[in-house]
């Protein structure tokens, strides 16, 4: 059944929800197309909202003129960037540290489904532009932006796109000495040696520069909570199973 001035309805929905979800009027407003081969209206809108933010207010506000109504937020190259970084940094240690991981633009997609307008926070805004930058560098190739975006990505590792990147003192030990399988972790996902092996690989250096050995020091009351701890549990089982006379 058609619905009457649908067009004119849904455009105007359309500039009503730019206004309920705080979006700029202009791009990236939400945007009511039309299909003409298939006959199809989509609101389009990128970032911002989430996919059911939108249908839920649209079918509250125009339940007959958005019957059938298909929803599309389009993610940019930055959120591809900082989903693709908070994959890869969440990656739970495994095989995949010797290889590329398979991230793609829909692993992103599905990562921030539920995410009102995605954005990267303190150093994660650092990297992103940094992965943007080396990227609008080398250009975006063949198979798709978002794509080539997410394997460029997933490649080189986060560890390389680390410059100007302020790192804790574990963090900036793990870069000068990680080697094998814990300078792979450290390439691909950010993956920090612990404090005592960072601190240890210091004291076996046998001319470790000034900075280094400070952020070794650093270390010390991370280092003297953890042995706390350690012998604190050892206690409690020496106290279950008091020695046999």
């Amino acid at each position: 059944m058609a619905v009457a001035n649908r067009s004119a309805r849904l455009r105007r929905l359309a500039g009503a929800l730019t206004g309920q979800f705080g979006l700029p009027w202009g791009p990236p407003s939400i945007e009511a197309r039309y299909d003409e081969a298939r006959r199809e209206w989509t609101f389009a809108w990128p970032d911002g909202p989430t996919v059911a933010q939108v249908r839920r207010a649209a079918k509250a506000a125009e339940p007959e003129a958005v019957e059938g109504l298909l929803y599309e937020r389009a993610l940019s190259p930055e959120t591809y960037a900082l989903g693709v970084l908070r994959i890869t940094m969440a990656a739970a240690p495994s095989d995949s540290d010797f290889q590329s991981p398979g991230i793609d633009p829909y692993d992103v997609e599905r990562f921030f489904e539920k995410t009102k307008s995605p954005k990267a926070h303190g150093r994660e805004a650092a990297i992103v532009a940094n992965i943007l930058a080396e990227y609008k560098t080398s250009g975006p190739g063949w198979g798709g932006e978002s794509q080539v975006l997410c394997t460029h990505v997933a490649k080189k590792g986060i560890g390389a796109f680390l410059t100007g990147v302020e790192l804790t003192p574990v963090e900036a030990l793990t870069e000068r000495y990680a080697r094998g399988e814990a300078e792979r972790a450290w390439r691909r996902r950010m993956a920090p040696l612990t404090p005592l092996e960072a601190f240890s690989a210091v004291q076996a250096d046998e001319e470790p520069p000034a900075a280094t050995v400070e952020a070794a020091l650093a270390l010390l009351p991370e280092l003297h909570a953890a042995l706390d701890i350690a012998a604190a549990r050892l206690r409690a089982k020496a106290a279950l199973y008091p020695p046999t006379p």
